[in-house]
């Protein structure tokens, strides 16, 4: 009977492992997505058509499932602010910075995610986090700061692509999407991630809708190519809808600690990814960067714990 049990363990781990790897190789590939789209739309355009798509798409599935909505008005704000930072701001940022800045500045950049977040949730419960998370986020945060400001203060584009504008506009989107993600860790306890997810993706619709109709005619939409419509099509079904759905599953099936480390892993894929696709140089210095970032993430999350 224990073998039994350890043998279904183990499967149900492997099943939760493969899930999580496929939901980071999704998201990883958002950013990559993100530069095709813009280099055919208009960046604005393209950061809100991708949320607005998943979003009504989000709606659908919410209403179909029946998710639950949050009943007090404290829930609905939390549920605001998480859908509005997370799902409207985060992705204009996201994609207005990566026009002006390369997928690997991006992915390093949004590595910090992990740490803005517990940073913003000790402010806001006003509990200082451990030494050992000090230590991994002055050590990450210095990494990041390296990285943007290491070419000279310059709002130039530089030769390799990047920009020190495109580096700070992806920063402060970071910001914003952690601040989306600690209210939405008020309020996953009581609807569900699932539903705190879907939700938040429909609530942005209230700020997209209104933002897309305003500047659609920025791009013709009749020369946009089919590589254009695809990298949308990425961003919206399989980064938004596919990647929160599996990674849902694995934190269900492998637990929350020994999948959240996982996503320690996407910087590097994203780098490699974009080397291979885009032609972005993989240098000495940037995988200097990106190994000190994993590492003081990492202490970051370990001690945040």
């Amino acid at each position: 009977m224990t073998n039994c049990a350890t043998g279904a363990s183990e499967n149900q781990w492997a099943v939760a492992l493969f899930a999580a790897i496929l939901a980071l190789l999704l998201w990883s590939g958002t950013a990559i997505a993100n530069k095709i789209a813009v280099g055919y739309m208009d960046a604005l355009t393209a950061g809100v058509l991708r949320s607005m798509l998943a979003g009504l798409c989000a709606l659908a599935i919410a209403f179909l499932l029946r998710l639950p909505f949050p009943q007090s008005g404290r829930d609905r704000s939390m549920l605001i602010i998480s859908g509005v930072s997370s799902f409207a701001i985060w992705p204009m940022l996201l994609s207005i910075g990566i026009e002006q800045t390369t997928v690997g500045h991006a992915a390093l950049i949004m590595a910090m995610i992990p740490v803005f977040t517990v940073l913003i949730s000790a402010v806001v419960h006003r509990r200082l986090p451990a030494p050992g998370w000090w230590l991994g986020a002055v050590i990450a945060v210095s990494a990041t700061i390296i990285l943007i400001t290491s070419r000279g203060i310059s709002l130039e584009l530089f030769t390799d692509g990047s920009s020190i504008v495109g580096d700070l506009i992806i920063f402060t989107g970071c910001v914003s999407c952690a601040a989306g993600y600690v209210a939405g860790g008020k309020l996953s306890p009581k609807i569900g991630t699932a539903a705190t997810t879907f939700w938040g993706l429909s609530i942005a619709l209230l700020i997209l809708i209104p933002v897309f109709s305003s500047i659609a005619s920025r791009t013709v939409w009749l020369e946009v190519p089919v590589q254009g419509w695809l990298a949308i099509a990425w961003m919206t079904f399989l980064s938004s809808l596919a990647g929160y759905a599996l990674w849902f599953f694995a934190l269900g099936r492998g637990g929350i600690d020994r999948i959240g480390s996982l996503q320690l892993m996407m910087p590097v894929i994203t780098l490699v990814v974009a080397a291979l696709m885009l032609g972005e140089h993989l240098t000495v210095f940037l995988i200097t960067i990106c190994t000190a970032i994993m590492a003081g993430t990492f202490l970051a999350q370990r001690y945040a714990r």
